[in-house]
């Protein structure tokens, strides 16, 4: 008996690095959870034949998962808001107040409802085109401007597919993230729970899971003394970590020339993440600086260089923190996303897992109450670290989403009579775009470039808009 396919669509945006990493840590959960399954079914499976069982093995085997991560305002939303979701990096880069401030403005009920009305009408059609083709048994939001529009998407298509959403902002939810008509919610702190049941939403579909990050996390790890020797670092000196998140932001530039000038007796791993610049920059001056470093850009090995370190200072962005926690690492918050990320700054310094210091001499003054031999501050954020941690969470989050999923013995939605006649029933251009879509995922991508199918798409894409207009 072949085991039935369930594909699983995750629906992100790649505004900043957090929400396809959290998208790739339940992914990741999912694939070892699978493999696990098929694992088990095996050996069950030769148990019976060694114990000379005729007779045909009666369980089916598990299903398989098909995982799909979208970038869905990239790929599938039209001008402005495809151009306008961009300017979030540049925008918390360069002028971070500026976005404060529109968070702040925005994150109420009645603009949040207008953010919507304008945002729907621009990636709607593309929604219904992504549904349609990738064909999901199951749709996960990692975006709060994806929820609303997506059960829209879903009413349209008269369908009943399950749809979750996982917060991965620890503490301030922006209005945007909870909609009427999800199936389940998935946030990763008891603050996130009580800011969900104050805005009056229905307490059966939350889970409390905590936050996603990668698998790799729980695994067991070297020694700090044999990590230390495989990083080259100096077995007695304490290691400060400094991490930038993916963009290598932060101040990163500021916190090592600061730790460099007073002169601390420690050793540093500085992260510069896809910063090119900055980490061609640190390795030309490395040698000049007063304490010794090592420089790394993108790593992959994230949970090595944390068990290998004693304090990291970073930005406060909740994957990092929560990464940290996972590896009882203190946190030194070095700088925050005004708005979104103020409620992580008081998420570390509440729980008293570490400490924020915006000035290089406050930064100075925490890593020497760290570094102190003995020392208590030490000992307690290492401790409530332990307390608070979660991390197995995206494997539970993995299971709280397989746990939507129809029963293996069902068939897919898709291949339901309640859908062959509701294509009948959409429009004869929406049916169109779609075809074109799925003509585009299978022709080379040459052809791809060629200017005849674009104006097809644009053509289309303008009747569409036209109609709906």
């Amino acid at each position: 008996m072949n085991a039935t396919q369930r594909t699983i669509l995750f629906l992100i945006a790649d505004t900043g690095a957090g929400h396809r990493s959290a998208a790739n840590a339940i992914s990741n959960a999912l694939k070892l959870i699978s493999q696990k399954e098929q694992e088990n079914w095996l050996m069950h499976k030769s148990t019976e034949k060694v114990e000379g069982s005729n007779n045909v093995i009666s369980e089916a085997p598990p299903p398989g998962y098909r995982i799909e991560i979208v970038d869905v305002f990239e790929e599938y939303s039209r001008f402005p808001l495809r151009e306008a979701v961009k300017l979030y990096g540049p925008t918390i880069r360069y002028n971070p107040k500026l976005f404060g401030e529109v968070f702040h403005i925005s994150n109420r009920e009645a603009l949040s409802k207008t953010v919507k009305t304008i945002a729907t009408p621009l990636i709607l059609n593309g929604l219904l085109r992504l549904f349609t083709t990738v064909k999901p048994d199951i749709i996960v939001s990692i975006h709060p401007m994806l929820n609303h529009v997506t059960v829209h998407a879903l009413r349209e298509l008269g369908l009943r597919i399950p749809f979750l959403t996982v917060v991965t902002d620890l503490v301030t939810l922006h209005y945007l993230w909870f909609s009427e008509g999800v199936d389940g919610y998935i946030v990763p702190t008891e603050p996130a729970k009580e800011l969900y049941l104050q805005r009056g939403f229905d307490p059966a579909r939350l889970h409390l899971l905590g936050m996603p990050i990668d698998p790799k996390f729980t695994h067991r790890v070297d020694s700090k003394e044999i990590l230390k020797q495989k990083f080259g670092l100096k077995p007695d000196l304490p290691v400060v970590l400094l991490v930038g998140g993916g963009d290598g932001a932060g101040g990163l530039q500021t916190a090592v020339r600061a730790i460099s000038h007073a002169r601390l007796p420690v050793q540093l791993i500085v992260v510069t993440g896809r910063n090119r610049r900055l980490y061609a920059h640190l390795q030309r001056t490395c040698s000049r600086l007063q304490v010794p470093a090592k420089i790394f850009g993108f790593v992959q090995n994230m949970p090595e260089l944390m068990h290998a370190s004693d304090v990291i200072v970073t930005k406060a962005g909740p994957g990092t923190i929560c990464e940290a926690l996972a590896c009882g690492l203190p946190v030194i918050l070095s700088g925050y996303v005004p708005g979104q990320e103020e409620g992580n700054v008081a998420f570390v310094t509440k729980n008293d897992v570490g400490a924020l210091a915006l000035e290089p001499s406050t930064l100075i003054d925490a890593l020497r109450r760290i570094i102190k031999p003995g020392s208590p501050a030490l000992q307690r954020y290492r401790a409530n670290a332990q307390r608070i941690s979660r991390p197995w969470a995206s494997f539970e989050i993995a299971n709280c989403i397989l746990g939507y999923l129809p029963s293996s013995e069902e068939p897919s939605i898709w291949e339901a009579p309640q859908w062959q006649h509701r294509q009948h029933r959409m429009s004869g251009r929406l049916r169109s775009a779609i075809r074109i879509h799925r003509l585009r995922t299978r022709l080379p991508k040459p052809l791809l470039r060629g200017p005849l199918l674009s104006h097809l798409t644009r053509s289309r894409m303008r009747d569409i808009s036209g109609k709906n207009g």
